[in-house]
């Protein structure tokens, strides 16, 4: 008898370690989720993201439901990052939140014209997409450092923009065409993640004035 119950014992350790196993492994898994989902919002232009604010909400809600329910079986190291992701998305609600910018129609022309070379850029022809995203990062590049918050949200709407009539001429653009746009706008988001660096450490030392 004694050595039944032992048995059971054995047994009913090895199932719960196997449930505390297999429970770490999903937490982990709703965090690699999570992970590129931000990853790939990062990359988009504020404009996009406040077009799409409603949407951008859910999803958040949806890949951090079982995260909230289970942080506990993270490892440190992932509870130190999900807290980083959770801090970063906070950013976006606020901004998100209140009332949207409203850009100048005069002035966005201007921007248009500085950063893509025309203020019609949902009728960009395919051949003309490359070097509209090659003169918005020689601008970017060149003035990014001068610019203050309200001229990023001008950059950024262009760049919506762009990546909007982008996706209409998917299936026109040439190979060549669609990797040097895909590595302009990696550099574009690395330019904007700067920038909220900046910001965010410019923030930190007024209020420790």
């Amino acid at each position: 008898m004694d050595k039944l119950i032992r048995w059971i014992l054995v047994l009913l350790l090895a199932a719960v370690t196997v449930e505390g196993a297999q429970a770490q492994t999903k937490v982990e898994q709703d965090l690699a989720e999570l992970r590129t989902w931000m990853q790939r919002r990062s990359a988009q232009a504020d404009s996009t993201i406040r077009q799409e604010w409603p949407n951008v909400k859910q999803e958040y809600r949806e890949l951090t439901y079982g995260l909230n329910q289970n942080s506990q079986k993270l490892s440190e190291s992932s509870r130190k990052e999900y807290d980083e992701m959770k801090h970063r998305y906070k950013g976006w609600e606020e901004r998100n939140e209140s009332e949207a910018v409203d850009l100048d129609g005069e002035e966005l022309e201007r921007w248009e014209r500085q950063l893509a070379g025309t203020t019609h850029i949902s009728r960009l022809k395919p051949v003309k997409m490359r070097d509209a995203y090659v003169q918005l990062l020689e601008q970017t590049r060149e003035r990014r450092r001068e610019w203050s918050l309200r001229d990023w949200e001008y950059a950024e709407f262009v760049y919506g923009e762009l990546n909007n009539r982008r996706n209409e001429l998917q299936d026109q653009l040439s190979s060549g065409d669609k990797i040097k746009i895909a590595a302009l706008q990696v550099e574009f988001a690395s330019l904007k993640k700067g920038r909220e660096a900046r910001e965010a450490y410019e923030t930190m030392r007024e209020k420790n004035r």
